[in-house]
């Protein structure tokens, strides 16, 4: 075996050991739902969800009040 298939091996190997002996994730979330928004949190951390009553406009449409609606001329 030649130098880069023994180091290739090696990592690897180390790659694999890293994998198995990594701990896994056990934390269960607790989430509180109101009208706008989810809580989530677990031990030490915390997401916010909030979820938009109202929509803007598309982007792409130009609001001007003297042409009437928007985006027609």
């Amino acid at each position: 075996m030649t130098v880069a298939v023994k180091a290739a091996a090696l990592m690897a190997g180390l790659v694999l050991a890293a994998g198995i002996s990594a701990p896994v994730a056990g934390a269960r979330p607790t989430c509180q739902d109101t009208a706008t928004k989810t809580i989530c949190q677990t031990n030490g951390s915390v997401s916010i969800k909030a979820r938009p009553g109202t929509t803007a406009p598309p982007a792409n449409l130009p609001v001007f009040p003297w042409l009437g609606m928007p985006g027609r001329r």
